[in-house]
């Protein structure tokens, strides 16, 4: 029987129909049969993740979020992605059985970031940058060198364009070179895509005669789109 991919999304729509999209562009083959088998659980409802942290109201989310898993656990899903960084906070308290089946997008960010040392502007909504989601992972002391933080401001503005522009389909395309100049601004040849909601715009980037693609992206979506078979394993 052919290895089946999990996706949890919906948190937002948009993100996770592009993840699935950018699956199919990078493994199809000469034989269509061939091309990856995956369920996509996408369930807008979920309350947002930044308020419900922030507020300290995330019950309600936690139930709907292990809920969620389990119904891609009874599809018998080899993997699932979670196509959310900020309701990564709630893995440690997921039962073991789910989290086994889970590929984090933290570990994928980090691992990549220890791997190169490279200079990285982290991109992220305030939910995970004030829920410390990254400095709390394992490979944090050996990550922090490598990572480079948005000032106050410019981290309110980058979350509001990620609700704004993205979210609501107004068009992720504007921020294309918003982002570029933030790499400029703060010194960095690449980005860290921290919220999935930016694979939306890291696919335009990836583009050969798309504006600006010459900055450098560490998109854990696109990282597993580019080595499916990989993380299936």
């Amino acid at each position: 029987m052919k290895s089946v991919l999990g996706i949890l999304g919906g948190l937002g729509p948009l993100a996770s129909a592009d993840f699935l999209r950018s699956l199919y562009e990078h493994n199809l083959g000469a034989v269509e049969q061939d091309s990856p088998a995956v369920i996509l659980y996408s369930d807008p409802t979920f309350p947002d993740r930044s308020e419900a942290f922030l507020c300290g109201e995330d019950q309600i989310l936690f139930d709907m979020f292990q809920n969620a898993l389990g119904q891609l656990y009874r599809l018998e899903v080899r993997k699932i992605v979670i196509a959310c960084v900020t309701i990564h906070y709630l893995l440690p308290r997921l039962p073991l059985d789910l989290r086994r089946r889970i590929i984090p997008l933290t570990d994928i960010i980090l691992s990549e970031v220890v791997a190169t040392r490279q200079k990285r502007l982290l991109l992220c909504t305030i939910g995970t940058r004030k829920m410390r989601i990254f400095e709390s992972h394992e490979l944090w002391a050996a990550a922090k060198p490598y990572i480079v933080f948005l000032d106050e401001s410019d981290q309110n503005i980058i979350h509001q364009r990620i609700y704004c522009e993205i979210k609501t389909n107004a068009g992720a395309k504007s921020l294309t070179t918003f982002l570029a100049e933030l790499c400029v601004k703060y010194r960095v040849d690449s980005f860290i895509a921290g919220c999935t909601e930016l694979h939306c715009v890291t696919r335009l980037m990836a583009a050969r005669d798309a504006p600006h693609s010459s900055i450098a992206c560490l998109d854990p979506l696109l990282m597993i789109a580019q080595n499916y078979k990989e993380f299936l394993l």
